[in-house]
């Protein structure tokens, strides 16, 4: 690992466009499907007015797929990034469903280089956006939801295979808030530490054990974030494994640009535990305090995509004996993305789902935990 940094040809910001365009263009061919409209998936525009066909669709796709691919051949091209920049918010504008958090991180960073004064401030931004993301989504893992469902169902249970009753001792159950103060802490380290390396070291471990557990050799499950976190990884090895990233200091605050990014990336971000900006957007990853969305439905023999995406059984906690199609599974499957958890979207997604599915009778429900009747309601 150190010999590699050390033998590396290029300037970090250089190598950090590679990682960032090799992970992006991967990304986005594994999810290629939530970047056209040919699809059962409804697409869910920002505005009502961008609905394109296909074609128009699949031609944007493409043209980001070589702009993002040329950013590897040609990085550091201000032309060229803008015109990224550009593409993507073209693109994204047409779904909510294409506004994950990779691409939304992925985003900044172009933003960023054209925002800094040099080589070392670009740096400088994008290292902070790394600790501001671990810091944050630590933060909204500190929560009953996280323990319930990733810690004690998933990891200790599915993972581990713990009994029912060890899950249950208070020890086990709330040894699960580790992960997001390792998160937290790493986030604050990479920031204020004189001695990064630890917490690098500590960062990428944690990218690799993401990496065992959903990844192919694990669960298998949301295998949109592998590239992602190995994104991750190579911008923790080439910033913060060595010395160079300066300490975040008073100083930062003098410049004018600095205090803008830190308005976008933790100050909004503050405001999504008071509901009032989006959880992508403030960094809330498996945290399980995100919004579900579910559609109530019986008779739906004459869509057969739409069958296959029913539950087998009659669900009376949140569809009062109907159907249940969970869009996150829906999405996850055919997507390879989870659906974009807010309730504006749910409602568009409401109406382009009975248009494109029409005189279907259904319910469309979301929800969070804990699953109590006052956390269910229903979309109008």
């Amino acid at each position: 690992m150190q010999l590699a940094c050390h033998t590396l040809i290029y300037p970090k910001e250089v190598v950090l466009f590679k990682i960032v365009s090799i992970g992006w263009f991967i990304g986005k061919i594994i999810s290629f499907k939530v970047w056209i409209s040919d699809r059962y998936f409804p697409v869910i525009p920002v505005f009502n007015f961008l609905q394109f066909s296909n074609q128009v669709h699949f031609i944007i796709f493409f043209i980001s797929l070589l702009l993002i691919g040329g950013l590897f051949f040609y990085p550091l091209k201000r032309h060229l990034v803008l015109a990224v920049i550009v593409i993507e918010f073209a693109s994204c504008l047409l779904d909510y469903m294409r506004w994950q958090p990779w691409e939304y991180q992925y985003l900044l960073t172009l933003i960023f280089f054209l925002f800094a004064r040099n080589s070392k401030h670009f740096l400088s931004l994008v290292g902070l956006l790394i600790a501001v993301t671990y810091i944050f989504s630590g933060l909204h893992k500190f929560s009953g939801s996280f323990l319930y469902i990733f810690w004690d169902s998933i990891i200790l249970k599915k993972i581990i295979h713990i009994s029912d009753g060890l899950i249950k001792n208070p020890f086990v159950h709330y040894f699960g808030l580790i992960f997001p103060a390792i998160e937290i802490f790493i986030g604050v380290g990479i920031l204020f530490f004189r001695n990064k390396k630890n917490c690098a070291i500590l960062a990428i471990l944690m990218h690799l054990f993401i990496l065992l557990l959903f990844g192919p050799l694990g669960l298998n499950y949301n295998i949109i974030i592998v590239p992602w976190n190995l994104v991750m990884l190579g911008l923790v090895l080439i910033l913060f494994y060595h010395e160079g990233f300066s300490n975040l200091t008073l100083l930062f605050f003098n410049n004018i640009r600095n205090i803008s990014v830190l308005v976008v990336i933790v100050m909004m971000p503050i405001l999504s535990f008071f509901g009032n900006w989006d959880d992508y957007l403030s960094f809330n990853l498996y945290s399980g305090n995100t919004k579900t969305l579910s559609i109530c439905v019986d008779k739906i023999q004459k869509y057969p995509e739409l069958e296959k995406r029913r539950s087998k059984l009659k669900n009376d906690i949140f569809c009062n004996g109907s159907y249940l199609i969970d869009t996150n599974t829906w999405a996850l499957e055919e997507l390879k993305v989870p659906v974009y958890p807010e309730e504006r979207v749910f409602k568009i997604m409401k109406d382009r789902f009975n248009q494109k599915y029409p005189n279907i009778k259904n319910k469309f429900v979301y929800y969070n935990y804990p699953y109590q009747n006052k956390n269910i309601n229903e979309v109008k």
